[in-house]
Formats: C-alpha cells, structure tokens, sequence
C-alpha cells in the first residue's frame, strides 16, 4: 500500500500546474494559460472571449510532469474532435463520442513528457472535452493540474495581459462613465453589470469625518480599492469638494437603528473568538494594523470604529450585500448575537487606531455636493446619486483613443476633472493592453473563465488550498489564536482543515454548489469547523456554473440513479461493521455515527445531492491521492478489496454496492 500512495503522490508532483491553450477559428488565434485542458461550451456561445459563436479548434501544449517510470493509458470523454501526441508520437486519437477508446500502455521514464493534445468543436461550436489517465495503482481519473507544466511565450504573456486589461477595466466601472450605444446585449462579460454601492440613507450608517477622509483620499484607508479619487486633496478647492459631497450624503436617511450601549468585556472576547473561528484574518489585517505592503491584499480594520455608527456594524455583518450585492465582503449568516459580538469586539480593537491624516475639512454644502455629484456622475456608479446620465466619451469612441495619452490612465493628460483610478502595479499595461483589443469581448460571457476570475476576486483560496498552493489562513490563523485561548474545548478539534478548490467543479453537482454560494444550503457538510462557507449571492448562479464548464461538465442537478437492489443490501453492509466501517465517522441522516472521534465527517444522507458519480470512485480508490494528509483510509490495492470475501473482492463492484445503498430512498 505504502508504494502505491507514493506512485500516486509522485505522479502529481508539485510543478506548476499549467498549460498552454491556443484557440484557432477563422484564421484567428486566442492563446492563454489553463490549469488543466477541459471544455464545455454550449451552442450558441464563444470558445473565448476574444473569438466568435461557432466552429474550432484548440491545441494544449506543455509537458506531463514524471518523477517516477510509470506505465500509464490515456483516454478522453465528450464529443468532437481529439488526438493526443506525447514525446513525438500518437498516443490516442478519437472523432465523434469520445471515451471508447484509450491509448496502449505507455511506459514513461521520469522527467518532462512533451504533449500536444488537438481538440476539434463540433460545427455549432458546441464543445464537451476532458482528458483522462490511469495505470495499475491508479483508477480512470481526469488528469490532476499538478501534473502540467508549461513555458511562458509571446503569445501567452498577451493573451494573459489583455485578459487582465479586461479585468480591471471592468472593477475599475471605466464602462459605467464610458457606456456602449447600444448596450452590453443579451450575455456579457458578468461584471459587466456590477454596481457601486448604494448610498441611499449612508448618513444613517457612517460618520461624516470618515466620509470626508475617504471621498479626499480613498486608498489611504483601503489601499485595495477600486474607488477611484475624485478630487484633490491637496488644494483647498478638493478639500472644500470633499465637505460638500459629504454634506450632501450624509442627508441622506432612513431613519436607521443608532445602538450607544457599550459592549461589555465578555461580548468583546466572545467576538474575537468568532473572529478567529471564522478565520477573518484571511482577508483582514487586525485592528492594531495598517495595511502592509505585501501581496497578501488583505482589507484594513483599523478604521472600524472611526467609519460606522453606532449600531450600524452589526447590521452590517448580517447582510454585507443590503447596500452592494457585489461586495467582496461575503454572508456568513451569522446570528444576532455572532454579528453583535464580532461588531463589539472590532470596534474597540481600532479604537483610536483609525489612519491618520493633515486634511482640514471646511464645512461643507449640501446643494454644492448635489451639483458636484452631477458633474462628476457619480450615479453612473452609485445608483441613486445624482449624474446617472454619462456625458462621456462612449465605450466604442474610448477604443479609438491611445490611452496612454488621452483619458484616465494618461500620464500626459492634465484635465483637473477626470477620476484618477487606483492601479496596482502592471494594471496600467494590462489596460493599454486591452485597449488594443477592442471592447467587443466586454460582450461575450465565458463562464469558465469567470469562475478562475472570481476565485482571484472574492479572495476564494483565502481559505481554500488550490492544487499545490496552501490556503493563505494556513500560514495567518495562528496570529489570532490568543483570541480563543479562554476556550479550552478547541483544542480538542484538531483536523480544521478546508474543502480545496481543486477539483470543485468535477466533485459537485452544479445545483449543490449554487446552493452553497446563495446561502441556501439547509445543512453543513462540515458543522465541526470553526470556519463556515460564507455566500456570494449576486454571483451563486453563474460561478456554479463556470465551476462546472471550467472542469469540463455540463451544469447540471444530481442526476436519477437507479439502484439495483441486490448492490443496495451489499452496499449497506460494505458500509457497516462487517464492511469498512464507514458509519464510525459517517453519520446517515439522523443516525450519529458510531464512535466518539475529533471532529466528523460528511453525513452520508448529503452524498445524492452533493457528488458527481466519477468523482465519487476517484475518492473512494485513493483519497489521499485526492486530498493529501485526508485521515480517509484506501481500502483496495490494485483493485484488490480488503473484504476479499464480499464481490470476489473487486474493489470498483463494491464501491459500486455503496453507490447503489447511498441513493437509495
């Protein structure tokens, strides 16, 4: 056993995963990095952004990764075109429906293996395509992104640079001021649509020193924001500027709750705890500290309790989306009490910490703040605002500029009014980059691409590991632990360890992930960590649905199994004492599991709705294959059960009898 989880381990080395892709239609080419080569494309849609609907062709090329000689076959799954060349030489070649056929046993040496894998749409420019491998120690599995590795070239550094030009320009809202004629039409790039927050009824929730401060200089106190600065702050114009935009904001209320009590000390501590059992550090720096200049891109706290309200923090964290649906700031659905506790604890913790600034604000206007959000058409942002109405130069007309010497980003333009976006470095040749582009690709939706966007965006591997790099709370949760010190019981959880993104969109149904970024999911896979899988709800739908298009399936819900019967009364047993043993950590519906142990494991009654049946025999041949350091135990070598005695000992037909008993109703 010991020597097939190295095999397995060794064949997933640690190099960077990647390939190229290199998109073909019309004479055409789209050239990008890809973690692994899966499509799905439905009819109708493009195969990128950059190209058209319908007809083409794409190629992978890079190197398979081999520490140790192997003897391996390769197959594919999905319909079309496809031919894979390894070292030189065809290995497999299929037309049509794909997966009847797989390649000889190939015997590879260690070291770099050259591949080029050819994939061809069908005419519609429908496309469905994963790539397979599998050896003695190794049941049939998409190959892991571990396993690639690839060189950076020409074509690849431009087509990386115009997507990321893409990017920010849409978080930058450049479209918000600059709209398209006609609009985005029917299926666009998704944020697209994003808005500002709302500001309606913010005099209830912030103070207007903070909003003076932020509107003068917005990245001093967020230094990671898309805000751009509006006015200078330097010259008693701006400040003057600031005041009045602030006075005309801060008229704005709804009669929102105002909270004066003052939190006592074991609310204070029950909200740090909840900060570090929530692994807030992930995303946030401390209250004590501003914002470093690493690349970690966490928010600052230190100007909690110097922004909101009394009141207004705890009303904040139950619903981070009431006034900006496309917060990054996510639902953890937390209780009253959490949301109180956690509201407490932070605004003491950046008591008197708030950044400091020399701007001497005059007292503002609020008529002079309604005319100047008119001109400086912050409602194109913000809905609600004054200045809705752009007066800019159209998305089509800024595409015929050089921007790098008219607009925005011009280091040449000298117009006073003009908004002055907050760059990170290479963000401005990203976006000269695009330029070059053209808009039109702001007008086509590619869901695979956008759910890898938005795991960058919504800070997903904060806590979640994704292939060989660990999550970024592994290396941050022990800086708070002080912070549950008093809670003697945590000690005795020891596995805390997160779901990886890995494999997310080959492991679960589309609908079961959806319904864990709505919020919806009515039971935790996971209750025993401390951590929680917060929602994005404006998002849930369409980065389901990328997750699955990225891994090369079609979105779909579970899917109708018929059990047999007989596998179904073998399956029950295989699962119990005289099996594996599987209900010692596994709980089924209400039925507890067996034994007291740390933490838990996923109750069975949740597998129909949650698993994708492929991946489900993946996990079951080698789980620490899957998930290393994973306490589930293999229960076959080479297909050989341990229960020799059940099914002639057939590890696939057994794991095939628990498939049956789990969904069975």
């Amino acid at each position: 056993m010991l020597k097939s989880i190295a095999l397995i381990l060794i064949l997933i080395s640690s190099v960077h995963a990647d390939l190229v892709a290199t998109f073909t239609q019309n004479g055409l080419k789209d050239t990008r990095l890809v973690r692994f080569p899966a499509l799905f494309i439905p009819a109708g849609k493009p195969p990128t952004p950059f190209l058209s609907v319908g007809k083409f062709d794409v190629e992978w090329t890079g190197n398979i990764e081999i520490k140790e000689r192997s003897r391996l076959y390769f197959s594919f799954e999905g319909k079309g075109n496809a031919s894979l060349m390894i070292d030189g030489e065809l290995a497999v070649s299929e037309e049509g429906e794909l997966g009847k056929a797989k390649s000889k046993r190939l015997r590879l040496n260690p070291g770099s293996h050259e591949i080029s894998l050819k994939y061809s749409s069908a005419v519609d420019g429908s496309a469905n395509f994963r790539l397979y491998w599998e050896g003695e120690e190794m049941t049939r599995q998409t190959m892991p992104p571990t396993v690639f590795a690839s060189e950076l070239n020409e074509n690849v550094t431009k087509g990386g640079m115009i997507r990321r030009g893409r990017m920010v320009f849409t978080e930058q809202h450049c479209a918000k001021c600059h709209a398209p004629e006609g609009g985005f039409g029917a299926d666009p790039m998704p944020e697209t649509g994003e808005i500002a927050p709302i500001l309606v009824g913010i005099g209830d929730r912030v103070s207007d020193e903070w909003l003076k401060h932020w509107i003068a200089n917005p990245k001093a106190l967020k230094p990671t924001t898309h805000m751009p600065q509006l006015i200078n702050p330097e010259t008693s114009e701006g400040l003057q500027q600031a005041a009045d935009l602030t006075a005309f904001l801060t008229a704005s209320k709804t009669g929102g709750k105002v909270d004066k009590l003052v939190p006592d000390k074991e609310l204070i501590k029950a909200g740090g705890a909840n900060f570090h059992e929530l692994g807030c550090i992930a995303c946030h720096y401390p209250a004590n500290e501003e914002a470093k200049a690493d690349d970690t891109n966490r928010v600052p706290l230190n100007n909690v309790s110097s922004k909101f309200l009394p009141g207004q923090l705890g009303a904040f964290l139950k619903t981070p989306e009431a006034y900006h649906p496309y917060t990054g700031m996510p639902n953890f659905r937390l209780s009253d009490e959490e949301a109180a506790s956690i509201a407490a604890f932070l605004q003491t913790e950046s008591d008197g910490k708030e950044t400091k600034s020399t701007y001497k604000f005059p007292v503002g206007d609020a008529t002079r703040g309604a005319a100047l959000a008119e001109s400086l058409q912050c409602g194109t942002c913000h809905p609600g605002l004054p200045g809705g109405v752009s007066k800019s130069v159209s998305l089509d007309g800024i595409f015929k500029l050089d921007w790098a010497q008219k607009g925005c980003v011009a280091a040449n333009d000298s117009r006073k009014e003009l908004p002055v976006p907050n760059l990170g470095e290479g963000d401005l040749e990203a976006l000269l980059a695009f330029s070059k582009a053209g808009p039109d690709s702001l007008k086509k939706q590619d869901l695979a691409e956008f759910a890898e966007r938005q795991v960058k965006a919504k800070r997903c591997t904060a806590c979640h590991a994704l292939d060989d790099e660990a999550s970024l709370l592994n290396s941050l949760h022990a800086s708070t632990a002080g912070l549950v010190a008093h809670l003697k019981t945590l000690d005795e959880r020891v596995d805390q360890s997160r779901p990886q993104l890995t494999f997310i969109g080959e492991m679960l149904y589309t609908s079961y992930i959806e319904s864990m970024l709505s919020g919806t999911v009515e039971q935790r896979p996971r209750p025993w960590l401390g951590t929680r899988m917060p929602a994005f709800k404006a998002y849930a739908k369409t980065l389901a649905e990328g997750f699955s298009q990225l891994h090369g399936f079609e979105p779909c819900a579970p899917l109708k199994i018929e059990t047999v019967p007989e596998l179904v009364k073998i399956g029950g047993s295989l699962v119990g004492a005289d099996g594996f043993g599987c209900n010692t950590c596994h709980g089924n519906g209400d039925i507890q599991p067996t034994a007291a142990f740390e933490v838990g494991a996923v109750n069975f009654k949740l597998i129909p709705e949650r698993l994708r049946e492929g991946y489900y025999y993946r996990w079951m041949d080698h789980p620490a294959a899957v998930v290393p350091g994973n306490k589930m135990p293999k229960y076959a070598e080479g297909n050989q059960s341990q229960r020799g005695e059940i099914l002639d000992g057939d590890a696939s037909k057994q794991y095939q009898a628990i498939w049956n008993w789990l969904h069975e109703k």
